[in-house]
C-alpha cells in the first residue's frame, strides 16, 4: 500500500496536472520513495535470463512487434516536483544532491578496507572454461571476491573498464559491486576443502590441474604477480538479473513499469558515455535484503559487469567498428544499405584504431554522436528515453568534475601511461559532447537553493554549463522572469531582482516580496531564469522554479520545471528570452 501511495505522489508531482500554473503542493519534494523499502514476505523466486532468449527478443521479435504497436510513449513517472528520481531500491541521490570529493567518488562501493594480497585467498569455486574464466576466492576477513582477468589482445583494458565503469555508474546514483585492481601472488592461492569446477556447465572438484589453464593463457606482471579485477560479492541472496520492462510480479514493491523509471531511462547517457554497449538484462544482479527475523524484507537492484566498455574488441571481423554506433541486427540500417547498395555513410566505416592500438579499440571521439548511440540489441528503458531523461543524466554528468574523472580512471592502476592519457582525453571529450548535447534543448540550470543577502532573500541555481566549462562565464548572459499566480491559470507579473554571480558559478536573482504574504495564506510565486549564448539567442529554456511566501523573507521551494517552449506558466503566451532585459553577471 505504501508504495502504490509514493507512486501516486511521483506520478502527481512529475506528470500530473499539465495545465495547471499552482502545480505544487507546499510540502514539498518527495526525495525517498518509502515505500519502495516496504519489508514483505515470500522471497521472490530466482530469475533466470535466457541469453539466446533475451538476445532473439530484443534483436528480432520485439522491433517487428514495435512496427505495429501503439506505443505514445511519454515522460518517466518516477519523478519528483524537482525533476529529479528519488531514492529507492533503483537509484540513490549522490552527485544529484551533494557534492563528493574525488577521493570519495574514486573508491566508489568500495569501504577503506581494500583487498589484501599479502594474506592466504581461498579459491572456492572456478570457471576456467569459456570466454572470461575466473574464480572466487574467499579473504581472511570471510569476505568473497570474483576474480577476473584480462585478455592479451587488449592488456588491462577489461580489468581497467569493471573498475572504472563500476565507479562512474555509482556516482550517478546507481548500486553496483565494489570493483578494485589486484596484483598478487599466485603463492597466495590455496584451494578450499569442498571448491568445485564448472567445466563445460558441469561441477567437478576444483584441482590446481583445472587453475593452471587459467594462468597459462595470462601473462604475469614483471615482478611475478599476477594482475586482476576483483569484484566483492553483494550483500543479500542472490535472486538473478532484473529486466528494462514490465514489473515484477513476486516484488510487492515493484510497482513502476521498468521502462517507465527515469534512472533506467537515462542510463543510456552513461552506456553512451564509457560505451558500455553490453546493456542487457544478464549484466544486472537484484539481491534480497533481509529486513527482520521473520523472514521479510525487499529487493535492491544492482548493475554488474562493466568489462566490455572502453573499447572491447571481438574476434569477429567488422564487429568491434561497429559497437555503439548500430545493433547487432539493425533492420533499418540493413533496410537502408540495401536499398541504396550501401550508399549511406555509416560512422563505424571511418573508425581507426588510435595511438594504443587494439587496448582501446575503437573508443574514440570523432565519430561519437551521443544522441545517436545504440547497445548491442535493443534496449526497451533506452528505446522509451526522452529528451528529460536524458538531460536529467547529463546534469548528474557535468557534476562528474575533471578531477574526479582522473582519480576514477586512477584506480584502474594502468601500467601504459600513454593507455591511461588517451583514456582520460577521450572520456573528457565525449563528456563534453554529451553535455553540448543534451543541455542544448532543456536548462542546465539546477539545484535551487535560497539564500540571504543584501538585496532580500535570494534564489541561486547552479549553472553546470558554467561548471563544466563548455559556455565562458565572461560571456554568459541571464534573463530573468516572474509571476505571481492569481487564480485558476491568471498569472501577474512581479519584478525580480536582476542576477548576479554567487560562489561556485551559481546565478542569483532577487525574489519578489508580497506583503500581504503569510501562512494562512501564502503567495505563489513562479520564477524564470534563462542562460543565453548571446544576445541573439532564441533557443536557450528556462529554469522554472516555483515558490510560496509565506511572510517576509519567509520562501519555500516547491517544484522546478524545464519547459521545452518559450511559453509563460499559464501556457498561453509566448515569449522570447531576446525581449527581456539581460544581463552579464559581475563577481562577488
Amino acid at each position: 500500500m505504501g508504495a502504490a501511495v509514493a507512486l501516486f505522489l511521483l506520478a502527481a508531482d512529475g506528470i500530473g496536472c499539465a495545465r495547471q500554473v499552482r502545480r505544487y503542493s507546499a510540502d514539498g519534494p518527495m526525495w525517498r520513495d518509502e515505500g519502495d523499502f516496504e519489508p514483505f514476505t515470500p522471497v521472490p523466486e530466482v530469475y533466470f535470463s535466457p541469453f539466446a532468449w533475451d538476445a532473439a527478443d530484443n534483436m528480432i521479435f520485439r522491433p517487428a512487434a514495435r512496427v505495429f504497436a501503439v506505443d505514445p510513449g511519454g515522460e518517466a513517472v518516477n519523478v519528483n516536483s524537482m525533476d529529479e528520481v528519488p531514492d529507492s531500491s533503483w537509484f540513490t541521490n549522490r552527485l544529484s544532491r551533494q557534492r563528493l570529493s574525488p577521493e570519495r567518488i574514486a573508491r566508489g562501493a568500495c569501504d577503506e578496507t581494500s583487498l589484501d594480497p599479502s594474506d592466504p585467498w581461498t579459491i572456492t569455486s572456478a570457471k576456467p572454461d569459456g570466454a572470461n574464466p575466473g574464480f572466487i576466492i574467499e579473504d581472511q576477513q570471510g569476505r568473497a571476491f570474483l576474480l577476473k582477468f584480462d585478455d592479451a589482445s587488449q592488456p588491462e583494458r577489461a580489468t581497467a573498464a569493471d573498475v572504472i565503469g563500476s565507479i562512474f555508474y555509482w556516482a550517478a546514483g546507481y548500486e553496483t559491486p565494489c570493483n578494485q585492481i589486484t596484483f598478487f601472488r599466485k603463492d597466495i592461492l590455496q584451494i578450499g576443502e569442498d571448491a568445485t569446477a564448472t567445466v563445460f556447465g558441469t561441477k567437478v572438484p576444483l584441482t590446481w590441474d583445472r587453475l593452471d589453464p587459467i594462468f597459462e593463457a595470462l601473462t604475469p606482471q614483471p615482478d611475478g604477480t599476477w594482475r586482476a579485477a576483483a569484484s566483492a560479492f553483494l550483500p543479500g541472496k542472490p535472486l538473478g538479473p532484473w529486466r528494462y520492462e514490465l514489473v515484477r510480479d513476486d516484488d510487492a514493491n515493484d510497482i513502476v513499469p521498468h521502462d517507465d523509471r527515469r534512472e533506467l531511462r537515462g542510463a543510456y547517457v552513461l552506456a553512451s558515455w564509457v560505451n558500455h554497449f553490453d546493456s542487457r538484462e544478464q549484466n544486472t544482479l537484484s539481491m534480497w535484503v533481509a529486513t527482520d527475523k521473520q523472514g521479510r524484507g525487499y529487493v535492491r537492484h544492482h548493475y554488474i559487469d562493466f568489462g566490455d566498455s572502453f573499447g572491447s574488441m571481438w574476434a569477429i571481423r567488422g564487429m568491434s567498428e561497429r559497437h555503439g554506433h548500430t545493433y547487432y541486427f539493425d533492420m533499418p540500417h540493413v533496410l537502408q544499405d540495401l536499398v541504396t547498395f550501401g550508399g549511406v555513410p555509416r560512422a563505424w566505416r571511418d573508425n581507426e584504431l588510435g595511438p594504443t592500438g587494439k587496448t582501446l579499440g575503437y573508443y574514440n571521439v570523432e565519430t561519437f554522436e551521443p544522441d545517436k548511440y545504440r547497445t548491442g540489441y535493443q534496449n526497451p528503458a533506452f528505446i522509451r528515453a526522452t529528451e528529460r531523461d536524458k538531460a536529467w543524466m547529463a546534469r548528474i554528468v557535468a557534476k562528474l568534475t575533471p578531477e574526479a574523472i582522473k582519480a576514477a580512471i586512477a584506480q584502474a592502476r594502468l601500467s601504459d601511461p600513454l593507455v591511461e592519457s588517451e583514456l582520460t582525453r577521450i572520456v573528457l571529450a565525449r563528456r563534453e559532447k554529451i553535455l553540448r548535447r543534451w543541455f542544448r534543448n532543456l536548462s542546465p540550470l539546477a539545484e535551487p537553493t535560497l539564500h540571504e543577502g543584501e538585496r532580500g532573500t535570494e534564489l541561486c541555481l547552479r549553472d553546470l554549463s558554467v561548471e563544466a566549462g563548455i559556455v565562458n562565464p565572461d560571456t554568459r548572459l541571464y534573463s530573468k522572469h516572474g509571476w505571481r499566480h492569481v487564480r485558476r491559470r491568471k498569472l501577474r507579473e512581479v519584478e525580480v531582482g536582476a542576477p548576479r554571480r554567487g560562489s561556485n558559478d551559481a546565478v542569483c536573482v532577487g525574489l519578489p516580496d508580497i506583503d500581504w504574504a503569510s501562512l494562512d495564506d501564502p503567495a505563489y510565486l513562479i520564477i524564470d531564469v534563462t542562460g543565453l549564448n548571446g544576445r541573439e539567442d532564441d533557443k536557450s529554456r528556462p529554469a522554472r522554479v516555483h515558490l510560496y511566501q509565506f511572510g517576509e523573507g519567509r520562501y519555500a521551494i516547491v517544484g522546478l520545471q524545464r519547459p521545452y517552449k518559450l511559453r509563460t506558466p499559464s501556457g498561453r503566451d509566448q515569449y522570447y528570452p531576446r525581449s527581456l532585459e539581460m544581463f552579464a553577471l559581475g563577481i562577488d
